[in-house]
């Protein structure tokens, strides 16, 4: 027998204790409430296989449970079956619409108990597979976070602690070379002066073999020393693929994009600011609060990126625009600048992750890519806007955290 699999919420006291009775007759587990704020809470403190959900209720209405499932954020979990005396078009479509699974008429589960419980089983399946899946997503994430930690390791001692090893010791062997190599020169130029014209031939080839070796030896380490930094752009490259895999959920919580553009430019320019004075920037802020769920790193790195691309377009002089405002019940980003653009022919490109616009700079390419993971995996969109010589506009849009939130395209306040 299953232990309590069903919850029942009808405020028909003999209905539930006919449903409970013809349930247990079949084996199944089934608890009942009158009344569907004491089925929230229910459903609160433990997981249920499968609801059987009356829709005409006082207090609170059947439709009302299930949006209010939604606000908590339990639909997802919940096999909700809608029981109704009588059924509408309209009732099935919100019932359906708001997160339950089925719809069965009332008179149809004492008439034709075999298809009733065919659509229990077909509850208890769905919560079987949803808890499947839930197992896979954890493996999956578990898999790609152990592999994000190791890429961004070694990413991190191929660009850092180990590349600096390297190249210290390898500056010291040069030096090394370099003296021993100065000391060889002096030690032939006091040989030769001892051992007259005569002596200078037979000792001539032993001069020009030894020094080859050493010049040569002077070679392979200016080299390895360019490998090194191939090594280091490698290990760099690495890090940021390990932030592109980290799909891993972080904490989201309600936070105000107003505050992250702020922090962002905070961050980024100020120091630059004070170093070019020709670059300046045009702060525009939504004059209300634009809250979205996000994690605040994620979004807050988005900005920082975006705007640092937007520095290194306008090489030492032009204007950064951040501008923010709401339309639709979407909270809007736009990160601008002044500076050289981009191409028509590369716009198409510029989210691959082998894409960079900054030739002989530094720079792996993975920056935007990573930026449209972010704001991807947060239900946004980002687009771009470009004419070479002219400048750029990034646009970000995000989901306000409720409609309440949209303010329309109130006016700016500028900083």
């Amino acid at each position: 027998m299953f232990h309590d699999d069903i919850l029942l919420i009808d405020d028909s006291e003999a209905f539930c204790k006919s449903i409970k009775e013809l349930m247990e007759d079949k084996g199944y587990g089934l608890v009942y409430v009158t009344d569907a704020q004491a089925g929230l809470q229910f459903v609160e403190e433990k997981d249920f296989k499968v609801i059987l959900l009356d829709i005409r209720m006082p207090n609170m209405s059947g439709l009302d449970f299930l949006k209010e499932l939604e606000r908590r954020g339990l639909t997802y979990k919940n096999y909700v079956i809608v029981l109704t005396g009588e059924i509408t078009i309209e009732n099935a479509v919100e019932s359906l619409r708001l997160g339950a699974k089925d719809f069965i008429q009332k008179h149809a589960v004492v008439e034709y108990p075999d298809l009733f419980f065919e659509r229990i089983e077909k509850g208890f399946e769905w919560q079987e597979k949803r808890l499947e899946n839930e197992r896979l997503a954890e493996e999956r994430n578990r898999a790609i976070e152990e592999s994000r930690l190791i890429v961004k390791s070694v990413g991190h001692d191929m660009s850092g602690s180990y590349y600096a090893s390297v190249m210290l010791r390898l500056k010291t062997l040069t030096k090394h070379i370099e003296s021993i190599k100065n000391k060889i020169e002096e030690c032939f130029k006091n040989l030769e002066s001892a051992v007259g014209d005569k002596g200078k031939e037979s000792i001539a080839g032993y001069k020009n073999e030894i020094l080859k070796l050493v010049d040569e030896s002077i070679q392979r380490s200016e080299s390895i020393s360019t490998l090194m930094v191939f090594f280091k752009e490698l290990g760099e490259k690495l890090k940021e693929l390990g932030q592109a895999i980290d799909i891993t959920s972080k904490h989201k919580k309600e936070v105000d994009l107003n505050y992250l553009v702020k922090e962002a430019i905070h961050l980024y320019m100020d120091s630059r600011l004070a170093e070019n004075p020709e670059v300046k920037v045009v702060e525009n802020y939504s004059s209300k609060p634009l809250k979205v769920e996000a994690s605040e790193e994620d979004i807050l790195r988005v900005f920082v990126n975006l705007i640092e691309n937007a520095y290194k377009a306008m090489d030492g002089k032009g204007i950064l625009t951040a501008r923010t405002y709401s339309t639709n019940g979407f909270a809007v980003v736009e990160i601008s600048d002044t500076g050289c653009g981009i191409p028509k022919d590369k716009l198409e490109h510029i989210w691959r992750p082998d894409y960079t616009n900054w030739k002989g700079k530094q720079g792996t390419g993975l920056g935007l890519m990573i930026c449209k993971k972010a704001v991807e995996n947060h239900g946004g969109s980002i687009e771009v806007e470009s004419e070479v010589n002219k400048g750029t506009t990034f646009r970000l849009k995000f989901k306000l955290k409720s409609k309440g939130e949209d303010h329309g395209e109130e006016k700016n306040t500028a900083c």
